[in-house]
């Protein structure tokens, strides 16, 4: 039995890997999961007992997602689309999945509703369970004929929508308002954690600035060089972690300014870990960095990406504080005063307790794919 899973990235790498998550949870219960990848090649390998069919890739040309284009910044043709539903339409026939799942769409990746539509088109014929993941925040909308639309597709056409939050966290209602409407296919998984539960590392790290995927993050992190000479905490390390994204002479200019103390890398694979270890973690609010932080019992201080029509991370940022889970500082008010004082405010507090948020959403969602496809234990 096979379970075959679309997911399109097209900044950040969030998206691929809480799709990895679930295929993984998926592959350790027997059954073979293919992963239909759109968006560009990651230097990771897929989980163990997991394909990868990598169709030709789009990114987004910009952090407004303004448009869509190839990997070399080119705008996207029908040559580049065919070549992609011929693609999906042959890992269907050789898959014949008993599980589909799309990742977002319908509630996000409206621009690739045609080849969705064509995916399920082609799987129809083996009846699939058909499902959509989506995260626990959407981008807010000023049309409510597109809330509608979200949801006339998802009565027509899915079975189940896993949503990757606590509700005690954040209630999906809070932003898709027509929630209710979809009744008993609308699923709480609890969130995916990506990786192993983080652990604290033997290290002597005060603060640890993540910038996501880094596309993004720039003036994170050059505000986090000013703002060092302001904390209390300007004695002890520091590590920036500017994200794989980050334009290399962007990086280059950083490990230029940084002043002994501070160290600067690229990426981390251990980036969860040292989220535990440090006094203070500052990153965005994206949806995994605040999903390993709240799973490392980490000091947060959270600075969401809020670019234009991009409010998904303000959003999120913003449930989290109120809980008292993080420090909020809001783009708008991003400055090196401004975050030294919110970096040792953090330190200064007890680490937070998140035993009572459930961090168990991969296995969950894999666990619930499997029941509602009448699979059970597809090694069985």
């Amino acid at each position: 039995m096979t379970a075959l899973i679309w997911v399109q990235h097209l900044l950040g790498t969030g998206h691929l890997r809480r799709a990895q998550a679930i295929a993984a949870g998926l592959a350790r219960s027997g059954m073979s999961v293919v992963l239909l990848c759109g968006g560009a090649p990651v230097p990771w390998p897929a989980p163990p007992g997991i394909r990868v069919v990598q169709l030709p890739p789009l990114r987004s040309s910009d952090a407004a997602f303004s448009a869509l284009t190839d990997l070399d910044g080119r705008p996207v043709g029908a040559e580049l689309w065919q070549a992609r539903l011929r693609a999906i339409r042959a890992a269907v026939a050789a898959a014949r999945p008993r599980i589909v799942v799309t990742e977002m769409f319908p509630f996000g990746r409206r621009a690739f509703r045609d080849e969705v539509e064509a995916l399920l088109t082609a799987a129809a014929p083996f009846r699939p369970l058909v499902a959509c993941s989506v995260r626990d925040v959407l981008i807010g909308r000023s049309d409510p004929a597109r809330w509608e639309e979200m949801r006339d597709i998802v009565l027509a056409r899915y079975d189940l929508v896993l949503v990757h939050s606590d509700p005690r966290v954040l209630p999906f209602e809070l932003s898709f308002p027509l929630a209710a409407a979809l009744g008993e296919r609308l699923v709480y998984t609890g969130y995916v954690l990506g990786v192993r539960r983080p652990e604290p590392a033997e290290a002597d790290l005060a603060v640890v600035v993540s910038a996501g995927g880094g596309a993004v993050g720039r003036r994170l992190l050059a505000s986090a060089l000013d703002a060092r000479p302001l904390s209390r905490l300007s004695h002890r390390p520091w590590l920036l972690v500017a994200g794989a994204n980050l334009p290399e002479v962007e990086r280059a200019a950083l490990v230029a300014a940084a002043p002994p103390g501070v160290a600067v890398a690229g990426h981390r694979d251990d980036l969860p870990d040292l989220l535990a270890t440090a006094d203070v973690s500052v990153s965005q609010a994206g949806y995994n960095t605040i999903v390993e932080g709240l799973a490392g019992a980490a000091r947060l201080v959270l600075v969401p990406f809020d670019g234009p029509g991009q409010d998904e991370q303000l959003r999120r940022a913003r449930h989290i504080a109120a809980l008292r889970l993080a420090s909020l500082v809001e783009a708008a008010e991003l400055s090196p005063p401004a975050l030294a004082r919110a970096i040792d405010q953090a330190a200064a507090r007890p680490r937070p307790d998140p035993a009572w948020i459930n961090l168990d959403g991969a296995a969950r969602s894999a666990a619930l794919l499997l029941q509602r496809a009448g699979a059970g234990d597809a090694s069985a």
